[in-house]
C-alpha cells in the first residue's frame, strides 16, 4: 500500500521512533525508503563540511541498518527548509508516504518540532504519517493495530476514507467517528442530522465488505478535535486517519482547525490524507 515512504531522519532522538514505525510499514509492503536529512538554509553559513560530513555518515549507518532488515534504502542531504525539502522530495519520487516525527510544541530548537511538521502537511500532496517521539505522551501500542477515522463526509475526507478501509486489513480494530456541530444541530435539527450521519456512517460500514466485525461507529456532538481525542482514548486506538482540507493546489498551504488541533494534540499516530483533487 505505502511501498515508498520518505523518512525524515535528523536527530537520533527523533530516528529511534521513526525506524520502529517502519517495521510496522514493512508488514504492509513498504520496500523503498528514501532518508532525509535536511540542514537549515539560515544556518548555511556556519555548516562546515565536518558538519555535512557527519550529518551523511549517521544516514548511511541508519541506511545499512534498514537494508539489513530488507528495505532498498536511498539517501538525500539537502539545505534548506526540512518542510519544503521533505515535501519536494516525496513528489519528484512519487512516494506513497512521508513518516515525520513530532514533539509537538514543547522544543523549539528540533528540527521536527510541531511547526515544522504543520507547515510540511499544510505544503504536501502526499499522504504523512506523523509519529510522537522523545518525551510526548504516547498511547500503548503502535501505529495500525487499532485505527480511527475521523470524517465529516465531506470531499475532503474522501482519500482519508479510503485509506481507513485499506488498511482495515491489517488492524484489529477499524472506529469510524463522526462529530455532530452544533451549527449542523440548529441548522437541520438535532434528529434529522443524526439520522443522516448515521445512515452516512451505517454506507462507509459496507466498504469493509468481510472485516465489518471489526468496525465500530461513533456518532458524536462537541467541537471535532476534543471529541475525537476522547473516542480515541475511550476505544484504545493507535492511530487517527484525518483528511487535509483545500481546494486547489492554489490554496494548499490551508489546513482544517480539526486536522491542525489533531496533529498538535494527538498521543497517537496520525495519519493526514489530502485529497485527490491535490494530487
Amino acid at each position: 500500500m505505502y511501498e515508498h515512504a520518505v523518512v525524515a531522519a535528523h536527530f537520533a532522538s527523533a530516528s529511534t521512533g521513526l525506524l520502529e514505525e517502519l517495521t510496522e510499514l514493512h508488514k504492509l509492503g513498504t520496500r523503498h525508503l528514501t532518508l532525509v536529512d535536511v540542514l537549515r538554509s539560515h544556518h548555511s553559513d556556519t555548516q562546515d563540511e565536518a558538519n555535512r560530513q557527519e550529518a551523511r555518515r549517521r544516514l548511511e549507518e541508519e541506511k545499512s541498518t534498514l537494508e539489513g532488515a530488507g528495505f532498498q534504502v536511498n539517501i538525500e542531504l539537502r539545505t534548506g527548509q526540512p518542510a519544503y525539502e521533505l515535501s519536494a522530495i516525496a513528489r519528484a519520487r512519487q512516494a506513497d508516504l512521508i513518516l515525520v516525527g513530532s514533539r509537538g510544541e514543547s522544543r523549539f530548537r528540533e528540527f521536527l518540532r510541531g511547526s515544522t511538521v504543520l507547515q510540511l502537511i499544510r505544503k504536501t500532496t502526499t499522504p504523512t504519517l506523523i509519529e510522537p517521539i522523545g518525551d510526548r505522551p504516547r498511547v500503548s501500542g503502535r501505529g495500525f493495530r487499532s485505527v480511527l477515522l475521523g470524517t465529516d463526509f465531506s470531499d475532503s475526507c474522501f482519500e482519508a476514507e479510503r485509506h481507513a478501509a485499506e488498511l482495515a486489513a491489517h488492524a484489529e480494530k477499524i472506529v469510524l467517528c463522526h462529530v455532530l456541530e452544533q451549527e449542523v444541530i440548529e441548522d437541520i435539527g438535532a434528529g434529522l442530522a443524526r439520522e443522516q450521519a448515521q445512515g452516512r456512517l451505517e454506507a462507509l460500514v459496507e466498504q469493509y465488505g468481510a472485516g465489518r466485525d471489526r468496525v465500530v461507529t461513533r456518532l458524536e456532538e462537541g467541537t471535532p478535535s476534543r471529541v475525537l481525542a476522547d473516542v480515541a482514548e475511550e476505544e484504545g486506538s493507535t492511530m487517527l486517519i484525518v483528511g487535509k482540507r483545500g481546494r486547489s493546489p492554489i490554496r494548499e498551504l490551508m489546513l482544517g482547525s480539526t486536522t491542525e488541533s489533531v496533529v498538535r494534540r494527538a498521543s497517537q499516530s496520525v495519519l493526514m490524507v489530502p485529497r485527490s483533487s491535490l494530487i
